[in-house]
């Protein structure tokens, strides 16, 4: 190991960073005063600020739109090339991270009855276990297209707004559809239909169906006889959106 980058501040315990990290191709590595962040891919580095630029793209996947570890802090670029290994700091101004609350509905399971106390305590850690892997799937189907692609940190950036224009939600759709010539492909990879399409053109677009929330002012009728509501455009984007990002992620790109 050549380099390896200081994480000075984090909300995450240590097997959750870890398991996120290693989902990014980066491993958990104990640093000089602070756990460290390593991979191949930054000890090919040639310098420390090349290092940490290769840091910063962590740091913004965790930090922003996916919202993972808001805590999240670099601390300095560790060079294990000298004896003693060599700090390097890196001074920046920390930027602006907004925040969005996300109701979530919480189901309360009970152990079934007659469990020993030895079967009660293994059923209560599998269940924590499963609790674990859910919530790190949760992260990692954000956190992975946010590392690999500024498309999809943006689109998950734009599904995060509560109500959502008509803008907005054609916005997401440009943004996970690519240039204009791939709507043929995009299309056929996602299984979206030519009159799915067409009444979600017409749900966003016009104002006869979605008033002021409408991506035109007006001039825009609708061509369908059965239009999406805004409604049913919101969840027919998201369901694109979502199935897209899984791509980005099994991908590791948006290409």
């Amino acid at each position: 190991m050549r380099w390896a980058i200081e994480i000075q501040k984090t909300s995450l315990n240590t097997r959750n960073l870890s398991d996120l990290l290693r989902g990014l191709g980066f491993n958990l590595v104990e640093g000089i005063e602070y756990p460290a962040l390593a991979s191949p891919v930054i000890d090919a580095c040639l310098t420390s600020a090349d290092v940490f630029e290769k840091a910063k793209a962590v740091r913004e996947a965790l930090k922003g739109p996916a919202q993972i570890d808001t805590d999240f802090l670099l601390g300095s670029v560790i060079d294990y090339s000298m004896n003693p290994p060599r700090r390097h700091a890196f001074l920046e101004v920390e930027s602006l991270v907004s925040t969005s609350t996300v109701s979530t509905c919480a189901i309360t399971i009970y152990p079934p009855d007659g469990l020993s106390a030895t079967e009660l305590e293994q059923w209560h850690a599998e269940r924590e276990e499963q609790q674990y892997q859910a919530k790190l799937e949760r992260q990692r189907s954000k956190l992975e297209p946010a590392f690999y692609s500024p498309r999809a940190k943006k689109v998950l950036e734009l599904l995060a707004i509560e109500n959502p224009s008509g803008e907005t939600i054609y916005k997401i759709y440009e943004l996970a559809q690519g240039p204009a010539g791939n709507r043929e492909n995009f299309h056929t990879q996602f299984g979206i239909s030519k009159d799915q399409f067409n009444r979600f053109k017409d749900a966003v677009h016009s104002p006869e169906i979605s008033g002021d929330m409408a991506r035109h002012a007006y001039g825009h009728r609708p061509n369908t006889p059965n239009p999406m509501s805004l409604i049913e455009a919101k969840i027919f984007i998201r369901h694109i959106a979502e199935n897209w990002l899984q791509s980005v992620r099994d991908n590791r790109s948006d290409l």
